[in-house]
């Protein structure tokens, strides 16, 4: 298949979902208005004329139906219903998929009705709508999308570089409590820093924030201002096979997001046998059972994460029993190639 991708060039689940067809030898191409360097297959970054995120991504229609035009695509793959979803409806080529990715129905979606028309625009004219959760599948049929144009397939992640540590984990030295979500407002950041001096009244721990977004700066003073600065480590963007180290030091994987679909670094974090601690918010009840696997924690609650964490660390065999737990599920049903199967299988009879 000749298949034209539409999304974020930066982000390691574009490349990885784009990149798995260009390895089962099918001919991409992405199309992305960010940063595309070091990308292992075709890709072409967009320039935005102009500075809004709407107007940029009209005005850039052009040039993007022009480059769809050479290429010839038979199908296009729009990854997040707003924005490249749109202009994926706007080119007209057909089939075209939309990937919703989490934000673009559970954020976007119910924030103003400029993004509801836009994604309702874009949700109409797709052939097939991918979704990689329960809660993301039923805001896609709000939307308008019937049942039979939905798929439901997880990112997965990948065996090979996430996986249980080859040795025995090293009990010594302070607790590693790890983040591994970008510096956005939506990942609520501040519910882990805010919660740290009362998980260091237990004992000691260090905390390791890998991930980049605006609101580094912002955080690194609250954590100064806090005197936490020798507690922390911004470890800044890192590449799969270092953030898949620094999970199999870890003690105990924190997420801290207001809204979730399937989160890959959830996910990342299970394979690697970190205990996590989430909150209890959209998708991670479909991963998480309290006691289980995990543990669950509200969004606003610094006391309850802290209680949380700091039980992992103090009942060795609760962890334990989690880990085991946890790559089970991961077998079962988080690994990314049996669910790109899927997603292939689906494309090529949409093409059909």
């Amino acid at each position: 298949m000749r298949i034209a991708f539409l999304g974020d060039g930066s982000l390691p689940h574009i490349r990885r979902w784009a990149g798995y067809f260009h390895r089962r030898g099918h001919q991409v191409l992405l199309l992305s208005f960010e940063d595309t360097s070091g990308c292992p297959f075709p890709c072409h970054q967009l320039s935005k004329s102009l500075p809004t995120q709407l107007a940029g991504y009209l005005a850039a229609l052009p040039l993007l139906k022009k480059k769809l035009k050479t290429f010839r695509p038979e199908l296009v793959n729009a990854l997040y219903a707003g924005g490249y979803g749109l202009l994926g409806a706007l080119c007209g080529h057909r089939p075209l998929i939309i990937s919703a990715l989490g934000s673009d129905l559970l954020v976007d979606y119910p924030s103003s009705i400029l993004h509801r028309k836009q994604i309702e625009y874009a949700l109409r004219n797709a052939d097939l709508v991918t979704a990689d959760a329960d809660i993301l599948v039923d805001a896609a049929r709000a939307a308008g999308v019937s049942a039979d144009r939905i798929l439901k397939i997880y990112f997965g992640i990948d065996e090979n570089i996430f996986h249980p540590p080859p040795g025995p984990r090293d009990p010594g030295g302070p607790a590693q409590i790890i983040s591994t979500r970008n510096l956005y407002a939506l990942y609520n950041l501040d519910l882990l820093i805010d919660a740290a001096p009362l998980i260091l009244s237990g004992g000691k721990a260090h905390f390791i924030i890998c991930g980049e977004g605006p609101e580094r700066g912002r955080l690194q003073k609250k954590v100064s201002s806090m005197k936490l600065t020798d507690r922390f480590s911004f470890q800044g963007r890192l590449g799969e096979e270092e953030i898949a180290g620094q999970l199999q030091r870890a003690s105990v994987y924190v997420s801290t997001s207001f809204s979730d679909s399937t989160s890959v670094s959830l996910l990342e974090a299970m394979a690697c046998g970190v205990p996590p601690v989430v909150t209890d918010s959209g998708a991670n009840r479909e991963w998480i059972d309290p006691e289980k696997n995990g543990l669950l924690v509200p969004v606003d609650s610094p006391s309850r994460l802290a209680e949380a964490v700091r039980r992992i660390i103090a009942e060795p065999a609760l962890a334990e029993k989690i880990r085991e737990n946890n790559y089970q599920v991961i077998r079962e049903r988080g690994l990314w190639k049996s669910n790109l199967e899927r997603a292939e299988e689906r494309f090529i009879r949409l093409v059909e």
